[in-house]
Formats: structure tokens, C-alpha cells, sequence
């Protein structure tokens, strides 16, 4: 065989090796997007806008005691204390699924007590006593717990003591 043709047939042999490469890492490249976006879609996995519910359909769970703790303070500010009682509202109309939602709640209500003790040791004052503080802190909250327990079961937070002092 000539020399030529020698080297002919080696880069043909490096180009299909070269195609063969990139079409290999684009097949790669496109089924790890593939399972990223799965992944998001399991994580977002529910539909974080509940319905509209009247008073009734909505349960609503007291966690356990007042919690009593300090607040955040602004630099130089005096210490500041806060008295809250939370209380988780749940959709009541889904028969099984607000069972198994009330159970859960029932469960975790030390979580549940944590994730809010953080939420609000984590406030000033200011920040609590502002016309919307109450309601700034219970969607905080809510979102939270939405994202923990992956549901919209889970509708509301409310607060049936709120002493700030």
C-alpha cells in the first residue's frame, strides 16, 4: 500500500473517532439536562397555589405552646421579646389527603415549632410591629412549611397570640 492511501485511511479512522466523540458527549450533555429537568419538576412537584377555601374547609392545628423568645436587634438596640402562637391551617376537604396531612402536622410539630422559632428570632422589632409584619412573617412561615411537607395542603398560618415587648 502506498503511503497516501495509508494515510488516507487513518484520518478517516480519526474523523468517524472524532464524529463518534461528539456525538457521544451530545447525547450525554442532552440526557443530563433531561434528568435535571426532573428533578426540578419533582422538587417544584406540586402546585404551590392552593384553592380558595372558605373558613370552614380549612383545619387548623395550635403547635403546641406560645413560643416565647428573643428577637433580632438592630445595632446598639435594646433586647426585645416576643410572645406567638401559631397555628397551621390545612385544607379539610381532600378526605384522605387532610387526614394523612393533619397526621403529619401532629408529627412534625416540633419541626414544625423550630422552623417558626427560627422565622421569628431571625425579626427585629421593627420588623414585626410594621403594618404588615404579622403577615410578612406567617407567609414565611408558610412557605416553608409548603416546601418541607412538598404539598398546598397545607393553606395558611395564622397567629391567635401576638405580644411584642
Amino acid at each position: 500500500m502506498e503511503k497516501s492511501s495509508l494515510m488516507m485511511i487513518v484520518i478517516i479512522v480519526l474523523l468517524v473517532a472524532l464524529l463518534g466523540t461528539v456525538v457521544g458527549v451530545t447525547f450525554y450533555a442532552f440526557s443530563m439536562m433531561q434528568n435535571m429537568e426532573s428533578a426540578t419538576q419533582e422538587t417544584a412537584g406540586f402546585d404551590r397555589t392552593p384553592r380558595q377555601l372558605t373558613p370552614d374547609e380549612i383545619g387548623r392545628v395550635p403547635i403546641g405552646d406560645s413560643i416565647l423568645t428573643n428577637l433580632a436587634t438592630d445595632s446598639g438596640g435594646s433586647g426585645r421579646v416576643a410572645r406567638i402562637q401559631v397555628v397551621v391551617g390545612y385544607d379539610n376537604t381532600q378526605q384522605g389527603e387532610s387526614d394523612a396531612i393533619y397526621t403529619r402536622i401532629n408529627e412534625q410539630m416540633d419541626f414544625i415549632r423550630m422552623e417558626a422559632l427560627a422565622s421569628i428570632r431571625n425579626r427585629t422589632y421593627q420588623e414585626l410591629s410594621a403594618r404588615d409584619g404579622m403577615d410578612s412573617l406567617a407567609a414565611e412561615i408558610l412557605e416553608t412549611l409548603q416546601n418541607e411537607f412538598q404539598t398546598n395542603l397545607i393553606v395558611d398560618v395564622r397567629f391567635s397570640e401576638w405580644i411584642l415587648s
